[in-house]
């Protein structure tokens, strides 16, 4: 059985249920520039990807050019809708702060991720469990989001501090998305897929597929580092 390193985790789908919060989010402030956002549009183009990406995909498709200071301004918007919705909602998935903290006790974990930084670390801290991840890569902190492989790739990078030098394919991705399993990938971990938001199928290229974050064990992540 290989040695496991770290484990780096989404956080919209893996670690709480905040997709449907930011598709409302999103819809909410597009509504007023005329542009129509269904759900399953939502779910079959846009889960996984920053805020900033989604906009700007949208607004070209609509034949539309957000200027720097507008979409400053829509994104603003979004994240205070959504600090609200998380306020109130709660959204952390169920066992994920026990699993979090048994495993943190046993290896380094990170979180690597399209929200807010400010989004993160209060659902974090609401749930009692911000102490267990070591390293944050939110939005704002990596010039391309997924699925390129720099929210990975810094990831893996703040945390060797803690965990020394780490090797890519000894650390492993927790991703509920296709774009976020191929940004793990092109960073060289081996990922697991996680089928909150897409079929075993769309996931295809995980290493290892599972129905819920809860339904993985360290000993499983330690298999797939061999």
């Amino acid at each position: 059985m290989g040695r496991l390193q770290a484990v780096v985790l989404d956080f919209d789908g893996v670690i709480a249920d905040t997709e449907p919060i930011h598709y409302k989010a999103c819809r909410d402030v597009l509504a007023p520039l005329g542009i129509t956002l269904t759900w399953g549009e939502y779910f079959e183009r846009y889960i996984g990807l920053a805020d900033r990406e989604v906009f700007g995909r949208l607004a070209e498709e609509h034949g539309l050019v957000f200027e720097a200071d507008r979409m400053d301004t829509l994104l603003k918007r979004k994240a205070t809708l959504l600090r609200r919705a998380l306020v109130e909602e709660r959204p952390l998935f169920p066992g994920v702060a026990d699993l979090m903290t048994r495993w943190s006790k046993e290896v380094p974990l990170a979180i690597a991720s399209g929200a807010l930084r400010s989004e993160i670390e209060s659902v974090l801290r609401d749930a009692g469990i911000a102490g267990t991840v070591t390293a944050i890569v939110a939005a704002d902190d990596v010039p391309r989001s997924k699925p390129a492989p720099d929210p990975y790739l810094q990831a893996l990078a703040r945390l060797e501090p803690r965990a020394g030098r780490l090797v890519p394919a000894r650390t492993v991705a927790v991703e509920d998305s296709r774009w976020g399993v191929e940004s793990a990938r092109a960073a060289g971990m081996r990922t697991v897929g996680v089928t909150t938001s897409f079929t075993p199928s769309e996931l295809g290229e995980a290493d290892l597929v599972v129905d819920r974050v809860t339904s993985l064990t360290l000993e499983m992540l330690k298999a797939l580092c061999v």
